[in-house]
């Protein structure tokens, strides 16, 4: 199906300008991988993607930021409330955030919402 509005059709053309995501399927897990930057210009395509990532109703869900240059706090509150979407239990995986992505989720109090690898 084309998109019949061409203004939301140039933002999502430069949102996936800006970042790139590429999703592996496990038996168990999902993993994410986030390349590029996490702001209001591309937090639409960013959180559309994740939804249809959690449609498939993974059991574990790990986001990898090690190619994320840039995140800000509500992309931050995004990716954490994937939990919301996972098993009873369940916290989403951030797997190696640069040392600023990082800091961040400290500051903000989200890495109580999630578990952070590497």
């Amino acid at each position: 199906m084309a998109c019949r509005d061409p203004d939301l059709q140039a933002r999502a053309t430069f949102a996936a300008d800006r970042v790139a995501i590429e999703v592996k399927v496990g038996t168990a897990t999902t993993t994410v991988f986030i390349s590029g930057e996490l702001d209001l210009a591309t937090m639409p395509f960013v959180s559309e993607q994740l939804r249809l990532v959690l449609e498939t109703r993974p059991e574990r869900l790990v986001l990898d930021l090690s190619r994320t240059d840039f995140i800000d706090c509500g992309s931050a509150r995004m990716i954490v409330a994937t939990g919301r979407s996972l098993p009873a239990g369940r916290l989403p995986v951030i797997r190696h955030p640069s040392p600023g992505v990082r800091r961040l989720l400290e500051l903000t109090g989200l890495d109580a919402n999630c578990e952070i690898e590497g």
